[in-house]
């Protein structure tokens, strides 16, 4: 009793009335002097001080859980629990609410015949509660307050780490697109490095080959030269072999057979000179498509080299957007930190909420777990009653088939004995009227 008196204080009923008006609870003198006459008074009075205590509506207060209604439902007669059920819960909640504001002494009996007494106490134990609740209300407020900033700020955060993340899977799209490109430029100038390796191969064979030819041109035309002046010297000595000529007619035939002879050996030679110069002719010109190609070549590899300075610049664009890339990741990383640091703040806020608010959401816990385990209860009683019941019928049922019976063999009985006690006298009689008439007088007389 000590223990309930020192949990809260103890209002006045002046105090109570007063403070029952300014929570919009109504509550007359009359009513508070004297619960026992205006029972349904007290007990909507508690209904409305258990909605604001625990912050619950008529219709959340009426209904029952999922659990227990389907349980109900499946029972032999579920509109029997119509109205336990909910009085059942109702008694729970407000039990362990006055539990909770330092009351443990609330039975039915302060339901079903209330005192003045005692009702004035459970009042001044929910105002105690009603007040410590407003009074801590601005802190729950308050956490909401942080919460809601601190969800807004991680909202935030969350956006700038898509975009940011956007950005940094569009850089690496462009860095996979620009290493593409330089592989397949490693790939042509590989491929131009060996075909600038086959040409200059080529072109150091053509060369050589030039210069062969150049040789060879320069040989043909000394062996032109030659022909001509061994030609000019024949030429001179044929002249010469004219104007020597003497009558004789077989040394002019032979002079002039030997001298066609060396004519037509030297037109053979300077026909066999033309075409070798006519061949030179034709490998000079190989010798200038080579340096053509040659040419080509050398263009081609101007081309290679503008490619090389192309992809020189690609590389530094690369660079450039590598280096993007890792300032991007290394914001990532500030705001991942400035992330972190926000997250802890809100979990220590919503700690803090959770702590302020512990008192009612266990309170509705242990309300709702009482509740389940006295409908499980109710649930097992009832089984059990109507299991009683039904043998109860059965043995009645039993019993008086028992009986009927018993009855039955009862008539049956006292019939074959009344039966066979006749048919014993009508014997006896019978007997003692053989035996001497005078025993049957007596036996007639008796």
């Amino acid at each position: 009793m000590a223990d309930n008196r020192s949990a809260f204080p103890l209002l006045k009923n002046s105090t109570i009335l007063q403070i029952m008006e300014e929570v919009n609870v109504p509550l007359a003198e009359a009513e508070l002097a004297e619960p026992g006459r205006c029972r349904e008074r007290v007990r909507e009075v508690f209904v409305q001080l258990l909605q604001l205590c625990w912050g619950l509506t008529p219709e959340t207060l009426a209904a029952l859980p999922s659990r227990i209604a389907e349980k109900q439902s499946n029972l032999a007669h579920p509109s029997i629990y119509d109205d336990a059920l909910p009085e059942a819960k109702f008694f729970c909640l407000l039990s362990d609410l006055l539990r909770r504001c330092g009351y443990r002494e609330f039975g039915f009996r302060d339901l079903a015949a209330p005192q003045a007494k005692r009702f004035r106490r459970q009042l001044s134990a929910l105002i105690n509660f009603l007040k410590y609740r407003e009074d801590m209300g601005h802190l729950e407020a308050q956490a909401m307050e942080e919460r809601e900033e601190l969800f807004a700020a991680l909202d935030e955060v969350t956006e700038n780490h898509q975009t940011l993340a956007q950005h940094l899977e569009e850089a690496k799209a462009m860095h996979h697109e620009k290493m593409l490109e330089r592989q397949e430029a490693e790939a042509e100038m590989k491929d131009m490095a060996v075909e600038v390796a086959q040409l200059n191969k080529t072109q150091v064979a053509l060369r050589q080959e030039g210069q062969e030819l150049t040789k060879a041109i320069k040989e043909l035309d000394d062996e032109i030269a030659n022909a001509k002046i061994d030609l000019q010297e024949r030429q001179a000595a044929e002249r010469k072999l004219g104007l020597e000529v003497v009558d004789s007619p077989d040394r002019i035939k032979v002079d002039l057979a030997r001298a066609n002879e060396l004519l037509e050996k030297a037109k053979r030679d300077i026909e066999k000179v033309k075409r070798e110069t006519e061949a030179a002719k034709l490998q000079k010109k190989g010798t200038v498509a080579a340096e053509g190609s040659v040419r080509e070549i050398t263009a081609a590899l101007d081309r290679l080299e503008e490619r090389v300075r192309a992809y020189e610049a690609v590389a530094e664009e690369r660079d450039a957007v590598q280096e993007k890339l890792e300032a991007a990741e290394r914001d990532v990383a500030a705001r991942r930190g400035e992330k972190e640091v926000r997250q802890r703040s809100l979990d220590k806020a919503l700690k803090e909420k959770t702590n302020t608010v512990a008192a009612l959401t266990s309170a509705r816990e242990n309300a709702s777990g009482e509740l389940k385990a006295a409908a499980k209860q109710m649930g097992v009683v009832e089984s059990e009653h109507l299991e009683g019941l039904a043998r109860i019928e059965a043995s009645q049922k039993r019993v008086e088939e028992l009986q009927v019976r018993m009855e039955e063999e009862k008539k049956a009985a006292e019939k074959e004995v009344a039966s066979r006690i006749a048919s014993f006298h009508k014997f006896e009689e019978a007997y003692r009227m053989k035996e001497s008439p005078l025993n049957g007088a007596m036996g007639y007389l008796g």
